[in-house]
């Protein structure tokens, strides 16, 4: 197989992964089921505003590789992911101090939990 081909193939296949049960997928799935009649047009808009997004992504991508170098960019997105896990685990903790939750201890406490909470 060609490079260009497992490239295709590579990022085809990731964004799918990632798209399903996407927030976006969500809305097209609500827009569809509230307006059956104008699937067509919905799959048009969807498709037409996904592919203008793609489009800005891949040329910012292309222009920061151009400019600063992918292992920059590597870097600094890591640091990004690092910074968002961390706000998001000082919210978590934030909810658990407002709420007055007890932090589960281990897995069965927690199995326990959501098994009652179903209930």
């Amino acid at each position: 197989m060609c490079i260009e081909f497992l490239t295709w193939l590579s990022t085809y296949t990731l964004i799918i992964l990632c798209e399903l049960g996407d927030k976006t997928q969500v809305a097209v799935l609500l827009l569809t089921s509230n307006n059956p009649g104008r699937r067509w047009l919905i799959f048009g808009a969807s498709a037409l505003a996904l592919t203008l997004c793609v489009l800005i992504e891949v040329t910012v991508g292309v222009t920061l590789a151009k400019y600063i170098g992918p292992a920059l960019i590597n870097r600094i997105t890591g640091i990004i992911f690092l910074i968002v896990g961390l706000v998001t685990l000082a919210q978590y903790f934030k909810l658990l101090e407002k709420f007055k939750l007890k932090k589960p201890s281990n897995a069965e406490e927690v199995a326990n939990n959501i098994k009652y909470s179903a209930e």
